[in-house]
C-alpha cells in the first residue's frame, strides 16, 4: 500500500509538473522576442494568434487539477508541485484575458464588438497560387510575373466596381500571390475586385525593382479595367508586412514615377488609396544596430549600403516619403509585433499626421507579426471592419 501511494503521489507531481511546463513553454512562446528562425517563428505565430485559448484552456485546467488534488493525501505530501502549478496556472490565466480585455476595449471604442466563436474561424494561408485564377501581367526578362484575378460572383456590375491589388508578404524573398485568401474572399463578398499579385524576390530582384513589379501590376489594372468591370479610379493598393511596404512605397512614389515600373514604361501607377498590414517604414531603422548592415544580402537587396545606396534606402521607406497629398492611407499594426516593431508604424502615423495626411491608424493590442493568418484571432476582428469603413469612405463601396 505504501509503494502504491508513492506511485500515485508522483504521477501527480509529475503531471503537474509537465503542464506548469507547457504553460510557461506558450507564456515564453507568445510574450518573449525569439530569434526569427521558421519553426519558432511558426510556433510565436500560432500561440500569440490564439493567445485566449491557447494559455487559458490549460490554465484553466491546471486550476482546477490542483483544487482537485490539493484534497488528496498524495498531493499533501508534495505541496510544493501544487504551488508550482498554481502560480503557473494563475499567470497563464491572467495572460490569457489580458490581450482579449485589451482588444475588447479597443473594439469597444471603434463601436465594434469581438465573438469568442470566431477564434476559431480557421487559418487564413495557402501554400501556393490559386493557378486557375492566375494570368501573366508583365514580362521582365525570362520572367513571367504572375497574378490571380478573384472577382465577385454575380458577373458584371452595373457600374464598374472598385479593386483591390494585393501584394504578399514574405520578407520580400519568399511568400507568393494568393498567399491569404480570405482576404480576397471577404474583399469578394463586399464587391471588390481583388488582383493578387506576385513580384520578383530576393536575391535576384532589389527592393527598388520590387517597388517597380507593383506598380507594373497596377498599370496593368488600369489598362484592363473594363475587362473586367473595374473602376480605374477607385484601385486600392494593400499588402501585408513585406508587400505593405512595397504598396506604401509604390502609392507615395507614383507621382513622381520613382521607381519606374520594371515592365517597359506602364503608365498611370496612381492609386485611389493604400493599406499596410504590418509593413516595415524606414528600411534604415529595419537593419540599423544589427549584423544585417554588413549582410552582404541586404546591400545587395537594398542596392548598397546606407552610405552607397542613401536614394534606394529613402524610395524603399515610407517615413521618407511624406506629403500632404500622398494617397489616402490605412495603417494596421500589432503593439506586440516582434519582426516589425510598432515604433515603425507609429512614426510613420505620426509624419502623416503632421504633414496634414489623411490617414487612419489601427494599433492592434497584444497582437503579433502576421496576427491575420488566424482568420477569428481578436486581431484580426478589429481589422476587418477597419478595413471595411477605411474601403468604404475611400472606394465608395
Amino acid at each position: 500500500m505504501p509503494v502504491a501511494r508513492g506511485i500515485g503521489r508522483w504521477l501527480i507531481v509529475t503531471t503537474l509538473l509537465l503542464l506548469a511546463a507547457l504553460e510557461v513553454l506558450l507564456l515564453v512562446l507568445v510574450f518573449v522576442p525569439l530569434p526569427r528562425r521558421p519553426l519558432i517563428a511558426a510556433g510565436s505565430v500560432l500561440a500569440t494568434s490564439w493567445c485566449t485559448p491557447v494559455l487559458g484552456a490549460p490554465a484553466l485546467l491546471g486550476l482546477l487539477l490542483v483544487r482537485a488534488l490539493w484534497r488528496t493525501r498524495a498531493v499533501r505530501s508534495a505541496r510544493w508541485a501544487g504551488w508550482v502549478a498554481l502560480t503557473t496556472s494563475a499567470v497563464a490565466l491572467a495572460s490569457a484575458l489580458a490581450p482579449y480585455a485589451a482588444a475588447w476595449e479597443t473594439a469597444r471604442d471603434r463601436g465594434e464588438g469581438l465573438s469568442l466563436a470566431g477564434q476559431f474561424a480557421g487559418l487564413n494561408y495557402s501554400r501556393g497560387p490559386e493557378r486557375d485564377r492566375t494570368l501573366v501581367y508583365a514580362r521582365v526578362g525570362r520572367h513571367r510575373m504572375k497574378m490571380d484575378v478573384w472577382l465577385p460572383d454575380g458577373g458584371a456590375p452595373r457600374v464598374p466596381r472598385p479593386a483591390v491589388v494585393w501584394v504578399h508578404g514574405g520578407g520580400w524573398e519568399s511568400g507568393h500571390r494568393s498567399q491569404t485568401p480570405r482576404w480576397n474572399e471577404w474583399l469578394n463578398d463586399r464587391g471588390y475586385a481583388v488582383f493578387d499579385i506576385e513580384y520578383r524576390l530576393a536575391p535576384r530582384a532589389t527592393q527598388l525593382q520590387q517597388i517597380g513589379d507593383v506598380k507594373c501590376a497596377i498599370g496593368w489594372v488600369r489598362r484592363n479595367a473594363a475587362r473586367y468591370a473595374v473602376d480605374p479610379a477607385r484601385i486600392v493598393l494593400a499588402g501585408t508586412s513585406a508587400g505593405g511596404n512595397l504598396a506604401l512605397s509604390a502609392a507615395y512614389t507614383a507621382r513622381d514615377n520613382r521607381p519606374r515600373a520594371t515592365c517597359g514604361g506602364a503608365r498611370g501607377t496612381a492609386v485611389r488609396a493604400v493599406v499596410s498590414f504590418y509593413g516595415p517604414t524606414d528600411m534604415a531603422g529595419m537593419i540599423a544596430g544589427g549584423a544585417n548592415r554588413a549582410d552582404p544580402r541586404v546591400r545587395a537587396f537594398m542596392g548598397g549600403s546606407l552610405m552607397t545606396a542613401s536614394d534606394g534606402f529613402r524610395l524603399g521607406s515610407p517615413t521618407r516619403l511624406v506629403r500632404a497629398d500622398v494617397p489616402p492611407t490605412l495603417l494596421l499594426h500589432g503593439s506586440h509585433d516582434r519582426l516589425v516593431p510598432v515604433a515603425q508604424a507609429r512614426e510613420l502615423n505620426a509624419r502623416l499626421t503632421r504633414a496634414g495626411a489623411v490617414h487612419e491608424y489601427v494599433e492592434i493590442p497584444w497582437a503579433d507579426h502576421a496576427f491575420d493568418y488566424n482568420w477569428g484571432n481578436w486581431g484580426t476582428q478589429i481589422a476587418r471592419p477597419a478595413l471595411a469603413d477605411f474601403l468604404r469612405v475611400h472606394a465608395g463601396q
